[in-house]
């Protein structure tokens, strides 16, 4: 079984105050993971410098991307499918050039597949991962009773 956690970071642009959500998944940092694996497509396309370039999202932009997607209405699925994103543009315009995936609740399991950024159909990124239910959403309950929204 895998293992996730989500981890606050706050940080500072020409004066102005940020908070991201760093993702990890097995314990290495999901752009390093991500970076790995796009690595060979990004070299084959001719710009090896776009691998793995992506930013964690901020707080409000993984409550809207990741959280409410998973979560509508505030309900935790039963058993259900959802299409999230994880990773955003560092430009700070998430939609630019993103990650997104799908996420599965199973009965005991919570499973993140088909990774995919939708500027780059080709790049398959062959990733999934499963996860402890219980463990999962108190990883995502952390984040979500944090009140800085």
């Amino acid at each position: 079984m895998d293992n996730i956690k989500f981890y606050l970071n706050d940080y500072e642009i020409e004066g102005e105050s940020f908070t991201e959500v760093v993702v990890a998944i097995n314990g290495e940092p999901l752009l390093e993971l991500i970076k790995r694996r796009e690595q060979g497509f990004a070299a084959k396309d001719g710009q090896a410098s776009i691998a793995g370039g992506y930013a964690y999202l901020s707080l409000i932009d993984f409550k809207k991307l990741f959280l409410d997607a998973l979560l509508p209405n505030g309900q935790l699925a039963a058993n259900g499918e959802r299409s999230v994103v994880l990773l955003g543009c560092p430009c700070g315009i998430w939609d630019c050039w993103y990650l997104a995936l799908k996420a599965k609740f199973e009965a005991e399991t919570v499973k993140l597949y088909e990774f995919k950024n939708p500027r780059r159909k080709d790049w398959q990124y062959g990733l999934e991962f499963k996860f402890d239910r219980v463990s999962f959403v108190s990883e995502i309950s952390k984040i979500a009773s944090f009140n800085k929204f």
